[in-house]
């Protein structure tokens, strides 16, 4: 196996094959094992790895994360599943070196490269595939709802509608393959030295882990607005999102990610107007009410300010959003002064989270003990699927900063269908 080479150039890798149809991918490809890159012309140009796996080809698009501009760093990362390489070249020699399982669903192990002959019909490098007009987004994009991270756009997405028949690509979630008694998932060593990843990279997770959050708030608005029928109904809705924050918050499941995902979702400015719901709400379930008056919403403010609570033993996941939002640039509100202690109180509270990894694992560990997760759900919660769920096979590979304005020009529209203005 070659590995990568004049500065990381697909086009000085013998398996990488240039624009290549699927047809005559799949003509090239003979025996189990056998695998090569290609250009997608139906995704201008993006790359695909198809490798043959017992008896049918399979394809798998490569997703791709546009870094933040900085020296001495890639300018994207590539990925199948969850983890990340600085090229297109290292992510192919990690796994095919360590008979890594191109994704879990399939388990297709890339073995044997074919070798393209003679020379490319058209130059695609990496850098051309960066300049993709599909993929490429703005940095900086505009906030949405004062928690919109910039400079990262996550613009390498899952076609799992698009493929055709006979792909089958990689999931989402987490997990970790085995081959010759080696495991391999996330914080595992890679199998060579170019598929290590600079530190730098923890950063750009942790954005991406906004955007889940982000993307299950408005799944939780819409699981509310969605429901046209008795007001009771949305009560009822609105009752059982406040019940699970309760779940989610310190000295009990103590994943305040999670709590802050289902509190965006409560105080969305589509949601929070509904007062007939919220008085209904306030009448019918009124223990509820008072708990997210009095609690809920308090607690939020001061994990958002950096001044909630954040000992390991009430809590498993800590509040890291905040740290994230001012890493990625954005303006705190209000006096200097007081914007000023906040920004102290945020930067020593991401500190103290970080110097407190360990513990924090272990209270996960212990709130997990005889957890057994549903394989049948599994899928449903992975990000990939929220998002084709909100907008759809097509729209989910929108722009960001489009993706959210339209969904929350669609929110606006329920909300309003609801409980017109008067």
């Amino acid at each position: 196996m070659q590995g990568p080479q004049n500065g990381e150039d697909l086009n000085h890798q013998p398996w990488y094959h240039g624009l290549l149809s699927r047809q005559k991918a799949e003509a090239l490809l003979l025996q189990d094992g056998d695998f090569l890159v290609r250009a997608s012309g139906s995704r201008g140009g993006h790359p695909v790895i198809s490798c043959r796996w017992r008896g049918s080809v399979l394809h798998f698009e490569v997703f791709r994360v546009v870094m933040r501009p900085r020296p001495g760093r890639p300018a994207a990362l590539f990925q199948l599943e969850d983890e990340r390489f600085p090229s297109m070249a290292a992510l192919v020699l990690s796994y095919v070196t360590g008979c890594r399982p191109l994704s879990r669903a399939t388990g297709a192990v890339a073995s044997r490269p074919v070798i393209r002959q003679g020379p490319l019909r058209r130059s695609f490098s990496e850098d051309t595939l960066m300049d993709c007009p599909v993929r490429t987004g703005h940095f900086r994009d505009r906030k949405w709802s004062n928690s919109q991270p910039a400079d990262l756009e996550l613009t390498g997405e899952s076609k799992e509608d698009h493929s055709g028949p006979g792909c089958r690509p990689p999931r989402s979630d987490q997990n970790s393959a085995s081959c010759h008694g080696r495991r391999y998932g996330p914080g595992t060593a890679h199998a060579s030295p170019w598929a290590s990843l600079e530190a730098g990279t923890a950063g750009e997770t942790l954005v991406l882990c906004l955007r889940r959050l982000e993307t299950l708030a408005l799944a939780g608005a819409l699981a509310v607005l969605g429901c046209s029928g008795p007001l009771e109904e949305r009560a009822a809705a609105l009752r059982g999102l406040v019940e699970l924050a309760l779940a989610l918050r310190p000295g009990a499941a103590g994943d305040l990610p999670g709590l802050a995902a289902v509190m965006g979702a409560l105080l969305m400015p589509q949601v929070s107007r509904l007062e007939h719901t919220w008085r209904h709400l306030r009448r019918s379930h009124t223990e509820v009410a008072l708990a997210f008056e009095q609690e809920l919403k308090p607690l939020m403010r001061a994990l958002d300010e950096g001044a909630g609570p954040c000992d390991p033993g009430e809590v498993a996941l800590p509040h890291w959003a905040p740290a994230v939002r001012l890493l990625e640039g954005e303006e705190l509100a209000g006096p200097l002064e007081e914007g000023c202690e906040r920004l102290l109180r945020t930067l020593h509270g991401a500190r103290q989270m970080a110097g407190d990894a360990p513990k924090f694992r272990k209270a996960a560990a212990q709130r997990l003990r005889g957890f057994q997760p549903n394989p049948e759900l599994r899928e449903a919660l992975t990000t990939g699927f929220m998002r084709r769920l909100l907008w759809g096979s097509r729209g989910a590979t929108a722009p960001l900063s489009e993706r959210l304005e339209k969904f929350q020009h669609v929110l606006s529209i329920l909300s309003q269908r609801l409980e017109p203005d008067h």
